[in-house]
């Protein structure tokens, strides 16, 4: 009976065990399925973010990869930020394929590139100078692959060059004033083009910034104008002769239309006459208050000659300068010149003074004197 009684105990043990133990609970079909879409969600945030480059984009990166071939650079960001200090860089579309020069006109050294793209195919010739040194083909979708994490330093190169591409097609402030002196004496694009090369003396020519305004002249006062850029206008004060001035105006798009064509040739002007301003503020000049009477009989001639009023041949053949003091000890002079065909006759060319400033004046119709030269002719 007492093993009974233990077996009975023992049994009873296990029942209550087994009656207080569960089942975990099977994940429903909707708890899988969320776990799918949080599995999915994962494996798409850790993929790669599609990128796609503009034709520009592409461009730009054949030029990087030209020029780490040219100058045996490793890696594209010190490529990109050599490329991104070249101050003329550009990238052009031109009937059909697309150039990226470092400069307008190449020379040796200078790397420029033509790039063709048909469809995924990207064919690019390269050039030293004038030098053809490759000739590549590339795949859009390799460099996509390979510019993914570059995609920022293409775009700054696409933006410099947008960037050079608009200033090429405006002119500055100091290019506007410029064509607005060529233009007070040149109206139509032949004649702007012969006044830029020719029509400006190169040795007489010359450019200064003063007050806010640009002074242009050609030696003497009746070539000099001032002129001022101010808003959407450029204002012209121009000497009408050797004594009177006029005002005229323009607007930067009208200049801009017709001058944009020469910002070389007017930025190699502007130059010479920065070049002419300095030599004659830094050079030795003839002191003109101490002038002997000859120095200033010259001066007269000179000034005669560069205001147009009489030739070289008139200068040098038919003409004399009388002088005298005026009461107040200013040295006078009186040019007077006779026509090729009556050399008996003589007519006077103006009346000039030295001022105690040392300049040269000229007496108006008026009687009043007017400076008209403050530079030594020689």
């Amino acid at each position: 009976m007492k093993k009974l009684a233990t077996g009975l105990v023992g049994l009873a043990t296990l029942l209550l065990i087994l009656s207080g133990c569960t089942k975990k609970p099977e994940p429903s079909k909707t708890d899988s399925s969320t776990e799918k879409v949080k599995t999915s969600q994962s494996s798409t945030s850790s993929s790669k973010t599609k990128v796609t480059l503009t034709d520009k984009e592409l461009v730009a990166a054949t030029y990087v990869e030209s020029y780490m071939a040219q100058h045996s650079v490793k890696d594209i960001p010190t490529a990109v930020n050599d490329i991104l200090k070249q101050p003329q860089f550009m990238i052009s579309s031109t009937g059909g394929y697309f150039l990226a020069n470092q400069e307008p006109v190449l020379v040796n050294g200078d790397l420029g590139i033509q790039s063709t793209i048909t469809d995924d195919k990207i064919h690019v010739q390269s050039y030293n100078g004038n030098e053809h040194f490759s000739d590549k083909y590339y795949s859009a979708k390799e460099l996509t692959s390979k510019y993914n994490t570059h995609v920022e330093l293409l775009k700054k190169v696409v933006a410099i060059s947008d960037k050079h591409i608009a200033e090429l097609n405006s002119l500055t402030d100091e290019e506007l004033a410029l064509a607005a002196y060529v233009r007070n004496y040149a109206t139509t694009s032949d004649e702007i083009g012969s006044y830029l090369s020719g029509g400006l003396a190169d040795n007489d020519f010359s450019v200064e910034f003063q007050d806010n305004s640009y002074r242009f002249g050609q030696g003497t006062a009746s070539s000099t104008e001032e002129i001022t850029v101010s808003g959407n206008q450029v204002m012209c004060v121009i000497h009408d002769g050797a004594t009177e001035t006029k005002t005229v105006n323009y607007t930067k798009e009208e200049l801009t239309k017709l001058f944009v064509q020469y910002k070389k040739l007017l930025d190699v002007k502007l130059e010479l006459g920065k070049q002419n301003s300095a030599k004659a503020s830094t050079s030795s000049t003839v002191d003109t208050t101490k002038l002997t009477e000859d120095q200033a009989k010259t001066w007269v001639k000179n000034y005669l000659v560069q205001s147009g009023v009489v030739d070289q041949d008139a200068i040098d053949n038919r003409t004399s300068v009388s002088t005298y003091l005026d009461d107040n000890n200013y040295l006078c002079l009186e040019p007077r010149a006779s026509a090729k065909d009556n050399t008996t006759n003589d007519s006077t060319l103006g009346y000039f003074r030295i001022n105690d400033a040392g300049e040269l004046q000229q007496q108006n119709t008026d009687g009043d004197w007017q400076t008209v030269s403050t530079s030594y002719l020689g």
